[in-house]
């Protein structure tokens, strides 16, 4: 059964040697579920962790759903673990174990999407080039030194890698918007592609708005007429300031359309 296990043995807590997805769950749905356990089925694969069937999960989640329907909103933690086993090399390791998390949901300021955040360039850079840098492992270090070195001001900061080149917010996808185009960082080499940003995407394709996925740095966000984040949880957050420039922030264009349609999800501020 999920959860069961020998907690001080999992390599999941000494090495971080796994993997997670965190997933809203609106009125006792999981959002984008499939999209999730593709994902997750694909950070397993590069990893090299057996993958349970997505019909376990499944069955894990309406189980613990089972006596809290009545919440609205709830996200759910699942992760996969290569198991027991000492030492780095996981050869012995095994077998795997999964768990599931399930919580309230995140309270935050409403004015984090109206009018919108405080951001900046986050001083710690972002690990990239491997493989294993872009899957979402449950070693989580380089974004828990960066939220701490971000002062407390700004809701979210925008992650660089190491040559300079923009990546990431520290728990979340960027976005920015010039002259009608959206533009965004290609993530093939390090970052986290999220579900909310492939849906993001997709929805952008669907109004025939123009989209750049590129390679870009800090000073294409001088440039910006909007700056917005997205996650699964959050939706999106709208950044109203940024480097001394005020931005519209939830009246922006684009944004303000993406919030109404994540508002539609059940995402956004509680009501």
């Amino acid at each position: 059964m999920a959860g069961e296990c020998g907690i001080a043995l999992d390599r999941a807590l000494h090495y971080g040697d796994g993997l997670f997805e965190t997933i809203a769950v609106i009125k006792g749905v999981p959002l984008f579920w499939d999209a999730h356990l593709a994902r997750f089925g694909r950070g397993a694969a590069i990893l090299n962790i057996p993958m349970p069937s997505p019909s376990l999960w499944y069955a894990d989640l309406q189980q613990i759903l089972h006596d809290v329907r009545v919440h609205s909103r709830l996200f759910v933690k699942l992760l996969l673990s290569r198991g027991a086993g000492w030492g780095y090399g996981s050869s012995d390791a095994g077998p795997m174990r999964r768990y599931l998390y399930l919580s309230q949901w995140p309270e935050r300021d409403p004015h984090y999407w109206e009018p919108g955040i405080s951001a900046a360039i986050c001083p710690v850079a972002l690990l990239t080039g491997a493989p294993y840098l872009g899957v979402k492992s449950l070693n989580r270090l380089n974004q828990v030194m960066a939220r701490d070195a971000l002062a407390s001001e700004y809701a979210e900061g925008i992650m660089l890698d190491q040559s300079g080149v923009l990546r990431e917010g520290i728990m979340s996808n960027l976005f920015w918007v010039r002259a009608g185009i959206v533009y965004t960082p290609e993530l093939e080499d390090g970052g986290i592609a999220g579900i909310q940003r492939g849906a993001i995407l997709e929805w952008l394709r669907a109004r025939a708005v123009p989209i750049m996925p590129g390679r870009y740095r800090a000073a294409a966000l001088q440039q910006a007429d909007e700056i917005f984040f997205s996650n699964s949880l959050i939706g999106i957050w709208p950044v109203r300031r940024f480097a001394e420039r005020t931005l519209p922030g939830h009246d922006g264009p684009i944004a303000s359309a993406l919030l109404a349609w994540c508002r539609n999800m059940g995402l956004g501020p509680q009501s």
